[in-house]
């Protein structure tokens, strides 16, 4: 006979509805922790809508189930899967896209598979059944009661603990990672990346396609004269816009582009520009 058999029936029965509430609670946690997870580990769109996309996906994931839950986090948060997101065809401004993974191998993640199961089978029991396989009224139960919560619990421990290690690193990789986006190499990388994607570049990577020799060269000056047909006003605002007065400076700053100056007779130039080869 161990410790608990020999307590009176009615203390028994409250350590059972204890030991209930524990296992609840933990199921809560475990539940918890992966729509937190999920919420927060993965995210894509243009940058001036991420924060309401970010809200949706937190919103959306409150709504599902267990099994649910359990099946998105191993498709994507402990996958082997390197898919990249997907964006748009054609981009008018910078989209950014931001994922979270936890790099396993195959037996890791299917021992945690078939734990996070028998964790969803051992919830569904315990919300499900137990009152009716348990009967309180019967002092004989109680023991057996108390010893199925007891095994229940180091059952799922092992999800929570996994879940729980999961989150902190998600919460130092998105510390790590605000730090960054406040640097001010982020904010050189994204102002650049902006100007790669601005209708002015585009627009002279199209003139330079359409227009360019056998060679991929294109004249500036020419390619200027179409850009101010299509783009008269983005012209007028350079400077305030993109931060260059010259649409050769314009060109040279994001890197898209070789520049060759070409000597003419009267100690002139003419400049031709082409997109740089990968």
């Amino acid at each position: 006979m161990n410790q608990e058999e020999a307590l009176p029936p009615q203390k028994l029965q409250d350590e059972v509805l204890r030991k209930v509430g524990r296992n609840l609670l933990i199921f809560q946690q475990i539940e918890g922790l992966l729509k937190m997870i999920l919420g927060k580990s993965k995210v894509q769109g243009y940058a001036r809508e991420l924060a309401i996309k970010q809200e949706q996906r937190i919103n959306g994931i409150q709504k599902d189930m267990m099994g649910q839950l359990i099946k998105q986090y191993f498709d994507e948060v402990l996958s082997s899967s390197d898919e990249e997101l997907p964006g748009p065809r054609a981009m008018a401004e910078p989209w950014l896209s931001c994922s979270f993974k936890i790099t396993v191998d195959a037996t890791f993640a299917e021992n945690q598979l078939e734990a996070s199961e028998i964790m969803r089978e051992e919830r569904n029991r315990l919300v499900h059944h137990f009152l009716s396989d348990w009967q309180s009224h019967s002092p004989e139960d109680l023991p057996l009661a108390s010893n199925y919560l007891d095994k229940q619990r180091e059952k799922i421990l092992p999800v929570w603990v996994h879940l729980k290690s999961v989150a902190e690193t998600m919460q130092q990789a998105r510390r790590m990672q605000a730090e960054y986006m406040a640097s001010d190499e982020f904010t050189q990388q994204f102002e650049l990346l902006c100007l790669q994607q601005s209708q002015l570049i585009q627009l002279f990577c199209d003139i330079a396609m359409q227009i360019g020799r056998s060679d991929g060269w294109a004249c500036l000056a020419h390619a200027g004269k179409l850009v101010h047909m299509q783009l008269a006003d983005d012209e007028a605002h350079m400077k305030a816009r993109y931060g260059h007065h010259s649409f050769k400076n314009q060109l040279i700053a994001p890197g898209l582009f070789e520049m060759w100056d070409k000597p003419l007779l009267n100690r002139r130039s003419r400049t031709f520009y082409r997109i740089r080869k990968s």
